[in-house]
């Protein structure tokens, strides 16, 4: 058993599964595994990939070949049924770790600072970038949730507040937690999450040690960014979760995660409303007349 597995959900990008294989590779932590899930893409030049690498290194990596696209999160659960190991990490094949992400993160889990621990994120660098050809262009970079001080299910009923390449989770807890919903398309990682801290509690470590990419345009290729190609997607199942989780708190007469993140959702709309508000009226008073 690795302690840390890593699961890389990919399709036809090989451009980025070079850069997100080498970003595994090149952990300070060597005891990992990782597990390449080629769902319904040229299985060709992923095999080339991994068998480019190190002996070393390649004696760590398995692939799976789907035929067909099964999904995001039923290729997530098809790699999470592959691991063996204590702790796993979703890593896109777009995304990018520091080399310290997998020993930082993983001695925290270690030696957590209450027993209900049983996932931590670290602070994420937010990456826009181009393809051009066979390379990638950084364009610019922020950061993506420094002002995170800590997780709680409050805030998280409100939206995701993390992507999943910052989220290194006990692979038991997450079993215990339900996986991935393979019905969902895209919010998969948001309702995990929920779900997860609705059992356990997730630190921070306040440190830029993830990196969450995106492509600077929308697109439908195969290397275009999921949130924005499917931004209308993100819209309609972010509205059906809230409203499943409501009708669970109709059905059992109580108060709970349906009530609390549409609450949440309607105070995050006026906050925004009366900040914008604000923006204008505080401009017209210098308006020259």
């Amino acid at each position: 058993m690795s302690k840390i597995g890593a699961i890389m959900r990919t399709k036809n990008r090989p451009v980025l599964l070079e850069r997100a294989i080498r970003s595994v590779c090149e952990q300070t932590l060597g005891d990992w595994s990782l597990v390449i899930v080629n769902d319904g893409g040229d299985p060709e030049p992923v095999n080339r990939l991994i068998e480019a690498l190190p002996a070393e290194k390649k004696s760590k990596v398995q692939c799976l070949h789907h035929p067909e696209s099964v999904g995001m999160e039923a290729a997530s659960n098809a790699g999470l049924n592959a691991l063996d190991s204590k702790y796993a990490l979703i890593h896109d094949d777009d995304d990018s770790l520091h080399p310290e992400f997998f020993a930082r993160t993983s001695a925290y889990l270690d030696s957590p600072p209450h027993p209900s621990v049983k996932g931590v994120i670290t602070h994420t660098e937010r990456v826009i970038e181009a393809i051009e050809g066979d390379s990638v262009r950084q364009l610019r970079t922020f950061p993506y949730n420094d002002w995170l001080q800590h997780i709680s299910l409050r805030r998280m009923l409100a939206e995701n507040v993390f992507a999943p390449i910052a989220f290194l989770f006990d692979r038991e807890a997450c079993h215990e937690a339900g996986a991935f919903r393979e019905d969902l398309p895209v919010l998969g990682d948001w309702d995990f999450n929920v779900r997860f801290l609705s059992r356990y509690e997730i630190g921070l470590i306040p440190e830029q040690l993830a990196y969450y990419h995106d492509r600077d345009h929308s697109g439908n290729g195969d290397y275009a960014s999921s949130v924005q190609a499917k931004a209308h997607l993100h819209a309609f199942y972010d509205n059906l979760l809230r409203n499943e989780w409501l009708r669970e708190d109709i059905k059992s007469g109580r108060t709970g995660t349906g009530v609390i993140a549409n609450e949440a959702l309607m105070l995050w709309d006026l906050a925004w409303d009366v900040k914008n508000e604000f923006k204008k009226r505080r401009f017209s008073l210098f308006k020259k007349k």
